[in-house]
């Protein structure tokens, strides 16, 4: 595979099916279309050479190209509501390689949804894959709060009957907040390598680096009931943006 050599290319998700949304991706939050949020962020990475935004939408292409990205006119097979992400970026990963002089070694997957995105964290996690050529990928985690770790959560019975732990007997082991494991999920970001992106199929190849950010900065907006709490924090500071 060609690849252009220490480049970080900011990739930006942007389909117009959204269900929970009608354009989700370009609704407006605080006055400025959600994909705003993200594509400043990336504008302001000091890591990111280049930022293409892959979509099928005309009105979601225009803001993109409004807001400094270049536009990819995603394929009609990968334009569903059931495709898989990772699809998408291997999609795009083989497209530049064919067009351009070869593709980025390094794809940040950026999702307009994740509207506290900053440049530090892209900066953070693209670092960390530069630091260590043995590293495959970075990604952005909070700690998991401890009303939703693992061990605390039930399963209930199809008659909606009962209840109990899924993890009984991990559960008995750490049954208080200091006697339990620390987890962690998904924050803000992915970072990958193209090369093992393409060979594995994986969008988290490992070594895979962690990068801790605050839990509110890990906000997603997926529905109608998420923009007013996005406009309140926005509003009272609780994050802090480009």
């Amino acid at each position: 595979m060609k690849i252009q050599p220490n480049t970080a290319l900011a990739l930006v998700t942007a389909r117009g099916g959204s269900k929970s949304i009608p354009l989700k991706n370009i609704v407006r939050v605080k006055g400025k279309p959600l994909l705003a949020y993200s594509l400043r962020a990336a504008r302001a990475a000091r890591t990111i050479d280049r930022i293409v935004c892959s979509t099928e939408h005309p009105d979601i292409a225009a803001v993109a190209r409004e807001n400094g990205a270049e536009v990819m006119d995603r394929p009609e097979h990968l334009r569903g509501d059931l495709v898989n992400s990772l699809d998408v970026v291997i999609d795009a990963a083989l497209t530049l390689e064919r067009e351009d002089a070869g593709a980025p070694e390094i794809i940040v997957l950026i999702q307009p949804t994740s509207i506290f995105l900053t440049s530090a964290h892209i900066d953070a996690a693209v670092q960390a894959l530069k630091d260590d050529p043995k590293a495959k990928s970075s990604q952005t985690v909070i700690k998991v709060p401890h009303q939703f770790h693992a061990h605390n959560q039930r399963a209930m019975s199809e008659d909606g009957r009962d209840i109990g732990f899924v993890y009984p007997k991990e559960r008995a082991k750490g049954h208080s907040k200091q006697t339990k494991p620390v987890h962690y999920t998904y924050g803000n970001l992915i970072v990958t390598r193209t090369v093992p992106l393409i060979e594995e199929r994986n969008l988290f190849p490992r070594p895979s680096i962690p990068i801790v950010i605050p839990l509110e900065y890990a906000y997603d907006l997926d529905g109608w009931d998420d923009i007013p709490m996005a406009e309140i924090m926005l509003e009272r500071g609780m994050v802090e943006l480009d």
